[in-house]
């Protein structure tokens, strides 16, 4: 029905060439990969008429809706799931950019993890083609186009190693400069403090669990141990629990950060803790100390699975119990210096102008 739906609109709307569907998902707020694509195609396409939708991704009434605004959109922009492209067959004029939110190639995800107990059942990928009808898909380098086509089930040409849009934060010092005082005039305690950011990746629940250990739960077992000077700047995943988040809150030296994207807590960040979070790649863009805490490493790799070793992907030191997270945490300073080089050259092809590239690589292609 739904695809009867789009095929008559797209009949009887005309196509319209300046017509722009930004589709938000992880956030409610216009951020990230999406801020940056968005701010440059009203920089090369003045004339663009830019719609944003909050995608919900549920089989609902508001499905319709969608669809029926895809159906004379030219370009549409993503940066995670998004349903109601999946459930249509589009027009051959209309451009599907997947920016995806993750730099890299660290954790299974797509098609790569079907058959483990994380991925999707076939039963549902007989009913919803995930991640199908991309006709643009922008990744950090060429060394992951081919984790992608698998992930995607698409062809590696049309997977385009262009870079990821958010990075070019890192290039703007103006801009940088503004949002750190942003932050201090928040947060004026930090100012003075070694400040730790930890970034979970998001943890499956129920029958997609990947393992039992959960991030969270260590933090607080150890924030009594860490330096007075030190201070946790906890940025959750957007699917995480808030029960978990309102446990953590309790820390007296641990905040939890309600607003601000991750690459902007990175700016005042002396030090970053993840498990498995592709965050860790745009964090050695700053070449300052970086760890994985990763004790249910064994289990992940069985329950889901990595694209690459860790060792190969990241320089950042791997620690396997609290202990070792505590000395590695007490042993940082303020403004440390971390040679991140080899894993910035492995994981980036381009660092800089990214926005601008992909915007203008897309309008054309």
């Amino acid at each position: 029905m739904l695809r009867g739906i789009y095929q008559f609109f797209s009949l009887v709307r005309k196509h319209d060439n300046n017509k722009v569907i930004i589709a938000l998902y992880r956030s409610n707020e216009l951020e990230g990969n999406l801020k940056y694509i968005y701010d440059e195609l009203n920089k090369q396409m003045p004339e663009a008429e830019i719609h944003l939708v909050v995608g919900k991704n549920k089989m609902n009434l508001g499905l319709f809706k969608e669809i029926i605004m895809l159906s004379n959109a030219h370009y549409l922009i993503l940066d995670d799931y998004y349903l109601p492209i999946y459930l249509i067959h589009p027009k051959r004029n209309l451009k599907v950019i997947q920016l995806w939110h993750a730099a890299g190639a660290f954790k299974k995800f797509g098609y790569s993890t079907v058959g483990t107990k994380f991925g999707p059942k076939t039963s549902y990928l007989e009913v919803v083609p995930i991640h199908s009808n991309y006709t643009h898909v922008y990744v950090s380098s060429k060394k992951v186009i081919q984790y992608y086509a698998d992930a995607f089930q698409m062809s590696p040409m049309n997977i385009f190693p262009l870079g990821i849009p958010r990075t070019d934060l890192f290039q703007d010092e103006k801009e940088k400069e503004k949002i750190k005082k942003n932050i201090y005039d928040d947060y004026p305690f930090l100012k003075d403090k070694v400040n730790i950011l930890i970034a979970p990746t998001y943890r499956a629940k129920g029958d997609q669990h990947e393992s039992d250990e959960e991030l969270t739960k260590a933090i607080i077992n150890i924030s009594d141990a860490i330096n007075d000077n030190l201070h946790i700047i906890f940025k959750p995943h957007p699917y995480m629990d808030k029960a978990e988040l309102n446990k953590l809150e309790e820390c007296p030296n641990v905040l939890v950060t309600p607003n601000y994207p991750i690459n902007e807590w990175m700016l005042i960040s002396d030090a970053f803790v993840t498990d498995y979070s592709s965050s860790i790649f745009e964090f050695a863009l700053l070449k300052r100390p970086l760890a994985h805490f990763i004790p249910d490493v064994n289990d992940y790799v069985h329950n889901r699975g990595f694209y690459q070793d860790i060792s190969v992907i990241s320089d950042g030191e791997q620690l396997y119990d609290t202990t070792q997270l505590i000395e590695w945490m007490n042993r940082r300073k303020k403004h440390e210096y971390f040679d991140s080089s080899r894993m910035i050259h492995y994981n980036f092809d381009y660092t800089d102008n990214v926005s601008e590239r992909i915007v203008t690589h897309f309008i054309r292609k």
